[in-house]
């Protein structure tokens, strides 16, 4: 039975691949231009620009060291409290070094460009 399920399932894996095989090579360009343009993305040059308001050099100098500002970018809008929740688990749990006063600005700046009210 065991080998019945994985025989088939290789079985159709097969055929997916060919036929993506076949549609490539038939001039389909639907499936050319996905691939190229696919082929062309480096999450490299994929730039995060978060407004340089009030709070911004706080933010900047202290979230980058631990992680990437697109790991940020795709956090959801919390409201105030999460943020502050968020940004004190980075300090008493992760052991960030900020100031109370450096967090606050932090907290501020990320419910400005990702809060929800």
């Amino acid at each position: 039975m065991k080998q019945e399920v994985f025989q088939n399932s290789y079985g159709v894996l097969l055929l997916i691949m060919l036929f993506i095989i076949a549609c490539a090579k038939s001039g389909d360009d639907s499936i050319q231009k996905y691939v190229a343009k696919d082929a062309l993305l480096n999450i490299e040059d994929y730039q995060v620009n978060f407004p340089k308001t009030e709070g911004y050099n706080e933010f900047n100098a202290s979230c980058i060291t631990c992680h990437s500002l697109r790991y940020i970018e795709m956090q959801p809008d919390f409201p105030p409290k999460t943020w502050e929740t968020i940004v004190n688990k980075m300090r008493k749990t992760f052991g960030a070094p900020i100031p109370d006063t450096t967090a606050a600005k932090i907290v501020n700046y990320l419910v400005a460009v990702k809060g929800k009210r």
